[in-house]
């Protein structure tokens, strides 16, 4: 319980009624039900639009406050390691250069037009989709989050998602991805049927196979997996489920 308290305190800007001291061990043995955290995230945004659709009948505009507040729930910090990401990666420097210019607050080209083309997607594709699709969102890119520490090494010598790589192995990743399912599944069935169940649990491994192929990318650019990778493939798979969603339904 101590391990999933954290992953709300670290991970979410969530009030936490009780507060737990920080213990990078315990993050990283938790990490398994990161899951669990999109769950929390996803009911709220489902929540915040059903009482937006009450009153703002653009669904544009809808979407837009939608992902505003995941941003604010999240405090920004996996769009941060997208941008990181992105200017790192399209430096095209060397292994160590990339890591230092991930390592840098100050946002570049690549990760200015890397937020610009994620809005873009997100807020057209959730519109395209339907807003249910917040629901599973999150859950199931924090699974890749997972599969991705779970692959990876860590690429620094030290650093805050060290321990998460570290305690993250197969069977943190089996345990993340039954308990996605569960859930996917479940939504599947409360609006629609058996079938409609069947079609969101395809979404988990269409999103997974490109996930791993992003922890193997990361390896042969800059040795491993860092904390704004995490974030990135996070970020990189909620448009990933919006985009198949829209494929398969």
């Amino acid at each position: 319980m101590k391990g999933i308290l954290l992953l709300f305190q670290f991970m979410t800007r969530l009030p936490i009624p009780v507060k737990v001291e920080y213990d990078a061990d315990e993050v990283g043995k938790s990490m398994k039900f990161f899951p669990v955290v999109g769950v929390i995230i996803g009911g709220i945004l489902w929540g915040a639009y059903l009482v937006l659709s009450k009153y703002i009948n653009n669904p544009y505009a809808i979407a837009s406050l939608v992902v505003l507040l995941e941003i604010i729930l999240t405090g920004g910090l996996h769009l941060d390691g997208l941008a990181d990401t992105f200017d790192g990666i399209f430096s095209y420097r060397s292994k160590h250069r990339m890591l230092e210019i991930m390592k840098d607050s100050r946002l570049g080209s690549n990760g200015a037009l890397a937020l610009i083309i994620y809005f873009i997607l997100k807020i057209s594709l959730i519109v395209e989709v339907g807003f249910a699709i917040i629901l599973i969102m999150p859950v199931i890119a924090r699974l890749n989050s997972v599969l991705n520490a779970a692959i990876g090494p860590y690429a620094r010598a030290t650093g805050m998602g060290k321990s998460i790589v570290e305690h993250t192995n197969a069977i943190g990743v089996l345990i993340s991805t039954v308990l996605t399912s569960l859930y996917v599944y479940f939504i599947g069935w409360h609006f629609g049927e058996f079938e409609l169940g069947l079609r969101l649990l395809a979404i988990i491994p269409l999103v997974m196979l490109p996930g791993a192929y992003f922890a193997k990318l990361m390896d042969r650019k800059i040795g491993g997996v860092t904390g704004d990778t995490l974030g990135a493939v996070l970020e990189m798979t909620e448009i990933l489920v919006i985009f198949f969603a829209a494929i398969i339904l």
